[in-house]
């Protein structure tokens, strides 16, 4: 393995970086590990996600994430490092997480265009990546004085990430995805979220056979009200939510298919000026999540 010794002008105050070396190979087989989990099954396989960014690894060490690896750039800032520097000084990293990896590695690594200079690797959050059984949803009935909403079908990270984000914002305790959503782990999705996967008040469920689990949370004294365009459908907003009720939002291009739409209470759209674009999967989502949160 090609190493060369770290540049002196760049430590601080003795910091653990003093005796450690840059790897330069983009062979090394612990910088093709952390590359692979760029792709879904090989995050499923190693049981870690990665993400770019000092905010975003401040936020995971603040939550108490497991932090496998601490992947920083040889010309990164003092800023970055002092952060570093504390997160290990805390007790949040440890020392020998930390990988210096030159330019040429970490441009392999990084998924940005301006790369920050920090990449880190953290063990998959266990609430948060078990798929239940329709049946499981029943503990999720009114009595949990919970706030959820329900997804179907977000398939782009984009999305999927700005609704967690919103839902960690504004006070939703689980989100209730379909098991066909994009991967919660892809890092475009952390990157939208924000910090908001992290967040520990929020759980993020997925289902399989949604139709049965959103009847298993009716049978729990839920109201589900399906966001779609239907004869039937009420406005949001001329009608009252009550504790327990929740929204289910679905696929950016095709909405909700029929047989969720039938599991639900009833359907409900948010008013918009005539001729107006339908809003985003995420947009409409922030509606609905601040209709349930103000209820």
């Amino acid at each position: 393995m090609e190493k060369k010794k770290f540049d002196e002008k760049l430590l601080l105050r003795g910091f653990m970086l003093k005796q450690k070396d840059i790897i330069t190979s983009r062979q090394n087989p612990t910088v093709k590990r952390i590359c692979a989990l760029a792709e879904k099954k090989e995050r499923r396989a190693q049981g870690l996600f990665r993400f770019d960014g000092i905010k975003l690894f401040c936020e995971a060490a603040q939550r108490g994430l497991d932090i496998k690896y601490a992947v920083i750039r040889e010309n990164v800032s003092e800023d970055i490092l002092r952060r570093v520097e504390s997160a290990v000084e805390d007790g949040r990293l440890s020392e020998g997480a930390v990988l210096l990896v030159s330019e040429s590695v970490f441009e392999k690594i990084s998924e940005e265009r301006a790369p920050e200079g920090i990449v880190t690797v953290a063990a998959v959050m266990p609430s948060k990546h078990r798929t239940l059984s329709p049946e499981d949803a029943a503990k999720y009935s009114v009595e949990k004085d919970e706030k959820l909403l329900i997804a179907q079908s977000l398939r782009d990270p984009g999305n999927l990430g700005t609704v967690i984000r919103s839902c960690a914002a504004l006070g939703i305790d689980r989100l209730l995805i379909s098991d066909d959503c994009a991967d919660i782990y892809s890092p475009k999705v952390i990157r939208a979220a924000m910090g908001g996967l992290f967040a520990l008040h929020i759980d993020i469920v997925p289902f399989s056979a949604l139709p049965n689990a959103l009847l298993s949370l009716r049978r729990g004294r839920r109201r589900i009200y399906a966001t779609a365009l239907h004869a039937e459908a009420r406005q949001i907003g001329s009608f009252a939510l009550e504790s327990g009720d929740c929204f289910l939002i679905g696929n950016e291009g095709h909405g909700l298919s029929g047989d969720v739409i039938d599991a639900c209470d009833a359907c409900a759209l948010i008013p918009m000026t005539e001729g107006s674009e339908s809003l985003n999967a995420a947009a409409a989502a922030a509606i609905c999540i601040w209709e349930t949160v103000r209820s």
